[in-house]
Formats: structure tokens, sequence, C-alpha cells
């Protein structure tokens, strides 16, 4: 709950866990990390993930909630990629975009080899579905969102850093990666995660979940030190 908090997404239902099997009982202890504190301050264990899942590692919350996607209205049905740059790697906001910008870019480049599509995206003041991600209609017909432009301030408890530029979002981030994924013949589903395994740990992206019965799978927070499901008891 701590990093969507932090990118000011609400709007969660809570998902019985046993919807996604008895794998959310099989919590370890929790992994103690020097880097970025994202996993280790929620207290979350590393588990297994659910059937259908393709990750490598990910942590379970012990108490949380899950949403179950499926709607368009509002940012938390959205994909999301949101970053928290560390002050000390940005000397302004608009350095912080395109610090934000070229990491997106590298990781997508890591995980689909090289074989990625045209489509690039500011990053933005607001997250994807805000009604403020563009001032006007010229800006969402030109794709160009309001852009970052705050000061450094206090991080997220999660980012180790005492400042940082952010939430600083991506613009449809899911759009690219599923271009992406249909050139690189690899499934868009499975992307996000895989994409944020090569982002710095100050990013993290939110799955917003997916609720078709032959398909269910489970909101989520991916970062390169480990997934977050969101699991309700």
């Amino acid at each position: 709950m701590l990093v969507l908090e932090a990118m000011r997404i609400d709007g969660q239902r809570d998902i019985p866990s046993e919807m996604v099997g008895n794998e959310a009982d099989n919590l370890s202890a929790p992994r103690s990390s020097g880097g970025s504190g994202g996993l280790a301050t929620a207290g979350l264990g590393y588990v297994s993930p659910p059937t259908g899942f393709s990750s490598a590692g990910a942590a379970s919350l012990g108490i949380g909630l899950f949403l179950l996607g499926g709607g368009s209205a509002g940012p938390v049905y959205h994909y999301q990629v949101s970053a928290w740059v560390p002050e000390e790697l940005a000397s302004n906001p608009k350095e912080a975009s395109a610090l934000v910008r070229s990491a997106w870019l590298d990781a997508r480049e890591k995980y689909f080899g090289g074989k990625i599509s045209k489509l690039r995206h500011e990053p933005a003041k607001y997250a994807d579905g805000s009604g403020k991600k563009y001032d006007r209609l010229a800006d969402l017909a030109a794709g160009n969102p309001a852009p970052f432009d705050a000061p450094a301030s206090a991080a997220p408890a999660f980012i180790s850093a005492e400042k940082a530029y952010g939430p600083i979002f991506l613009t449809d981030p899911s759009g690219e990666l599923f271009a992406d994924a249909s050139r690189a013949d690899k499934d868009g589903m499975d992307a996000l995660a895989g994409i944020a395994r090569h982002l710095p740990e100050w990013m993290y992206a939110y799955y917003p979940g997916r609720n078709w019965p032959k398909d269910f799978r489970p909101a989520a927070i991916y970062n390169k030190n480990g997934n977050l499901y969101f699991i309700g008891k």
C-alpha cells in the first residue's frame, strides 16, 4: 500500500485470498535489503507467484488489498509506471524526467532484446487515467501531457534517498509494452513485470489486475527487488 499511496492511486477492493489459491499462505520471512526499502519497509515476504504467473521472485502482502481490473475510469484501472528520482541524480525536474524516460527505454530494450517499437511518450506530472493528465484538448491530441515540474521533496519510505523528484509518471506504458511484445513475439501480459526487473530501484510499475475467469491475475506492483501482490485475508 505504501507504493500506491505514494502514487496517489486509490479505489481498491478487497479480494479473498481463496481466489489465488494456497500460494497466498506460503509466506517466508521478510527479506532485508540494503537497497530500496520498498519491499522491506512494507514487511513483505517472498512467495512463489500464483499459478499462471511467470515472474521469478514475488512478494505478497500478509494483509492487503486486491484489485480487480476491467474498468477504464481512473488511474487505478490503468497500467502505471512511476519514479521517484533521488535528488543527487538530477538537478531539476526536467533532468529527472529525462532520466526516467531514458531508464524506461533502456529497460524495454533489454527485456525485448532490442526489438522494440518506435513508440515514445513523454513523462508526466499525473498518472494515466487522471483528468489532469493533459491541460488542453490540443495537448491530448498532440500527446503532450502536463510535465512534471515540482522541486525535489521528501522521498517516500521505500526510496533510499532523503529527497526525490516524484512521482513522475510515464504516459501510456501499456501501449508501448504491448507494441514491443508484438514485435518481439512475447506475451504482453508478462512484459511489465519483466521490464521492471531492468528498471532502477526508484521506479515502480503498477498492474491493475485482470478479472476474466479463464485468466485471472491479481493486481500487483513490480520493482527490481521483486513483485508485490495485493492479497486480502
